[in-house]
């Protein structure tokens, strides 16, 4: 990303995000104060002026993380109509497409990257990242549940759908992290596209689509 105009106001979002620019790129360990200037085109001393160093940017842009975060969904809004409308296969494909799409909006995986660095130093961090998996976790045993109330899968216990929803959202989440760190590192070895072209640049892949499909395919097999 281009460092902003030295006439442009900095506000809080703007420090935030060019420090999950640059933590995204160099890690959070290696992110400076002098990095988050250079990115935002100020003087470091200027950066004082909304913080008082650099462990309270860091703690800031963990609690503007965990608030993102609490935002992000998988399920659509008639979770029961679609359920209903479609084969179970197909509701599952689709709410794995839709994680895909989600992370590739700007700056959802830089926000869960950073957690994912800042959970081994920073209890704060670790608990976003706990209550962000469960959550995803509780939201695919509602689609599990969902489709079993709707006939689409076979009855199953309630406490036996919960570990398929874990189990699913697990090797989701692996799924998806795999594909965007391949595009990350597209990413550095092609500089001149820069970081903002994570993916605008790299549309979603025919070969992540087939995985991705391919995934819930053999998960809904099991529940047939």
């Amino acid at each position: 990303m281009p460092p902003a105009g030295r006439n442009d106001r900095i506000t809080r979002e703007k420090i935030i995000h060019a420090v999950l620019d640059e933590a995204f790129i160099n890690s959070t360990g290696a992110t400076s104060l002098a990095d988050i200037s250079a990115r935002l085109g100020i003087k470091k001393a200027s950066l004082y002026n909304h913080y008082v160093g650099r462990d309270t940017i860091i703690a800031d842009t963990t609690r503007f993380c965990g608030e993102y975060l609490k935002h992000v969904t998988l399920v659509p809004p008639d979770l029961a109509g679609v359920a209903k409308k479609y084969s179970a296969e197909t509701v599952l494909k689709g709410i794995t497409r839709r994680w895909f799409k989600v992370n590739e909006k700007d700056p959802l995986f830089k926000i869960y990257s950073f957690i994912e660095s800042e959970k081994y130093f920073s209890t704060d961090a670790a608990k976003i990242l706990r209550d962000f998996r469960k959550k995803l976790t509780d939201q695919m045993h509602s689609v599990l549940s969902s489709l079993a109330e709707a006939g689409k899968i076979r009855d199953i216990k309630p406490v036996l759908l919960k570990d398929y929803a874990v189990l699913y959202t697990s090797m989701l989440r692996e799924l998806v992290d795999s594909y965007i760190v391949q595009r990350k590192d597209e990413i550095r070895t092609n500089p001149e596209m820069g970081e903002d072209s994570l993916f605008g640049a790299l549309p979603f892949e025919d070969t992540a689509v087939l995985d991705a499909d391919r995934l819930a395919g053999r998960f809904i097999a099991l529940l047939m």
